[in-house]
């Protein structure tokens, strides 16, 4: 067998096969949910209400169905979820003003500075995690796993 052909299958055999990059993906995705529990418990907030006030950082306002179906809750537990929040003020409702049935969920002043105070404490956690990768091999990372969202992304809405 010649070099180039060992080489070749070396290259084959290390190189990831959507299996393989699934499972990791699937991985990271149990073990991020994993500490995002953890650190939500650290701050006394369940993992529920850290990400929907993370996911309405992003978005100007979600519907109770939206809510509901990002959450993977039924729509009972989500307005449950809100009526805890709404009381702790860290989000407010408001009716649509296209159709005074719906109403919409947003985040409230004080609840931008509780998503602030929750990014910074979870910084902080992320840091002790990163701290061991090389600056430039998070940078090439970051940019890869943005290509990856995007395809995500992309083949989520068709």
């Amino acid at each position: 067998m010649s070099p180039s052909s060992t080489d070749n299958k070396e290259t084959i055999f290390n190189m990831p096969t959507v299996t393989s990059m699934w499972r990791s993906l699937m991985e990271l995705n149990r073990q991020v949910k994993q500490m995002i529990q953890q650190m939500s418990t650290e701050v006394g907030i369940s993992c529920s209400s850290v990400c929907l006030i993370f996911k309405l950082e992003q978005a100007a306002s979600m519907k109770m169905n939206d809510i509901a179906d990002y959450l993977s809750i039924t729509v009972g537990a989500a307005t449950s979820l809100v009526d805890k929040l709404e009381s702790q003020e860290w989000i407010e409702r408001i009716r649509s003003i296209e159709d005074r049935r719906i109403i919409n969920v947003r985040l409230s002043d004080k609840g931008m500075i509780k998503v602030a105070e929750l990014r910074q404490h979870f910084a902080m956690r992320g840091e002790h995690i990163f701290d061991a990768i090389p600056k430039e091999q998070l940078v090439i990372m970051e940019q890869e796993l943005g290509k990856i969202n995007i395809l995500m992304k992309d083949y989520n809405q068709l």
